[in-house]
């Protein structure tokens, strides 16, 4: 008997019964992407720049078409837009440093474009294009102490850390005095300030923007105006209850919406203002993924940050997990424009940012890194993983697998083993070499008689039918793939076709 099973374009589904799943979902989606028609195995990562000490933020300043990327350790800042080496660390733009864990933020005022840089321990720092400077200095309250820096209504404000206070500057001013904003008898669970950001119902600034400020323990208070220092042009629009957020940096923008990385997943704000906090957990962005999310987030709640970052180019977004003792090196992962999201392991990360359309990361070991962007991570082979949710194929009988075949679009060779799982219990057999690539059709590179010259360039279709083996009442499709070559792999996968038989009924 025949049955296809369709690339799971729904992505990593764990919130579904076993028993009666979706089509079109994966158990089980490690180092693949699910794209809008397909999975696709994910690149490597490709070693940008090396900060010994270990990565703990990274900043971009933009102006113009210009844009720099700054990488910290916990004393100095690094200038890695284009280093001279990849292995070798540049010297220090920045140094005297005594914590390297940044928010910061690009704010075009009345004086040019300026990175604003705060870390709670040392003065902010502005980055003008040129140079890092601490002038102009920040009165009535030491910029030392502040943790967090974001912009509204052409405002810069700030988190004074381990405190209830906020605290802005005149409209386009990067210095002079900062007027004090007093949460203390506004939030009632206690804890501190965290951060803060505009929320906004449309997709950018407009009239209907208001000012949000979180706490350690997820609580949100909202502020409608643009004056602080006035009470008639500045007002409270209501308090709300979310999950405790993951970290200063653990959010993302979409559109004009907040997107927070809480203990009951990625919850958008605006579900947070129109919904029970005991109904959270249904609205969440990683619903599909609530009990891998809940348990990591449970383990990894640590002093090191949780992070999130847009890949636009790539209609991405991905969440870096902080690693914690032996635990393993991952991340998540999840395509922006279908909600379907996958698990990346090997990844370390400890900062994320986006420059030129590419996403880079740092880890504690000290690489700067370029997300997907070879076949290998920094030299090492990784694994890609498909398990498919598990099937009875519309009967209760035991089936037992003949002989299958995946079709895959690529443009680069590679070697894809299909095999299958069975009973809801997870079977992976050896995972194969990984294939090798041939001579690409680089001119006077390439070798006569041995470059392919449309390697890499003609999208092909690869159908092969291969024996499988096995037996059981439920049935899930398995894809293992073994990635060890320079370039990112360039391969899809569109289908899987099964053919077996099924055993009659002993009642």
């Amino acid at each position: 008997m025949p049955k296809t099973f369709l690339a799971p374009v729904r992505g990593w589904v764990q919130s579904e019964s076993l028993a009666a799943a979706q089509p079109n979902g994966a158990s089980l989606l490690e180092n693949f992407f699910p794209t809008t028609r397909g999975i696709r195995p994910r690149g490597g990562s490709l070693r940008h720049a090396t900060i010994a000490a270990g990565v703990k933020s990274l900043m971009v300043w933009r102006s113009g078409t210009s844009e720099r990327l700054f990488a910290t350790d916990g004393t100095a800042i690094y200038n890695i837009t284009s280093p001279a080496s990849a292995t070798v660390q540049p010297a220090a733009d920045a140094s005297g440093l005594s914590s390297g864990l940044f928010s910061s933020v690009m704010f075009a005022g009345t004086a040019g474009d300026f990175l604003v840089a705060v870390n709670g321990a040392n003065d902010r720092r502005l980055y003008d294009g040129a140079a890092w400077t601490t002038a102009p200095a920040i009165t009535g309250v030491a910029s030392s102490s502040l943790s967090h820096v974001w912009v509204f209504k052409n405002r810069l404000f700030f988190v004074q850390k381990n405190t209830m206070n906020a605290w802005c500057l005149a409209v386009d001013a990067i210095g002079g005095a900062a007027t004090q904003i007093s949460l203390s008898g506004v939030f009632k669970k206690g804890g501190s300030l965290l951060f803060g950001d505009s929320w906004s119902v449309d997709a950018g600034d407009g009239l209907d923007d208001i000012c949000v400020f979180i706490s350690s323990l997820g609580e949100v208070v909202a502020f409608s105006g643009s004056d602080p220092a006035d009470p008639v042009n500045w007002s409270m629009e209501g308090r709300y209850d979310i999950g405790q957020p993951l970290g200063p940096n653990a959010y993302l923008r979409a559109g004009g919406d907040l997107i927070i990385a809480t203990t009951d997943g990625m919850v958008p704000l605006s579900a947070a203002m129109n919904k029970d906090p005991a109904a959270l957990t249904l609205a969440a962005v990683s619903r599909a993924i609530e009990d891998e999310w809940k348990r990591q987030a449970v383990a990894r709640q640590t002093s090191r940050q949780w992070s999130c970052a847009k890949w636009v180019a790539r209609n991405m977004a991905i969440i870096g997990l902080p690693t914690v003792g032996a635990s393993e090196k991952c991340a998540y992962v999840v395509n922006l424009l279908t909600g379907a999201w996958a698990k990346y392991t090997g990844w370390d990360i400890a900062a994320l940012a986006e420059m030129g359309n590419l996403i880079f990361f740092g880890t504690p070991g000290g690489g700067v890194m370029i997300a997907e962007a070879s076949g290998t991570d920094d030299g090492e082979p990784y694994f890609s993983t498909y398990i498919g949710l598990y099937e009875h194929l519309n009967s209760p009988a035991v089936k037992t697998v003949k002989m299958a075949r995946s079709t895959w679009l690529h443009r680069k060779p590679f070697k894809p083993a299909l095999s299958f799982s069975f009973d809801y219990v997870p079977k992976l057999p050896a995972y194969p070499n990984a294939a090798a690539h041939p001579s690409l059709d680089v001119w006077d590179v390439g070798l006569w008689d041995v470059a392919l010259w449309d390697a890499g360039i003609a999208e092909q279709v690869t159908t092969r039918w291969v024996s499988v083996s096995g037996q059981g009442f439920a049935v899930a499709p398995v894809i293992q793939i073994a990635h060890s070559y320079a370039g990112p792999p360039e391969a899809e996968l569109v289908s899987i076709d099964l053919l077996y038989e099924q055993g009659g009924m002993a009642v």
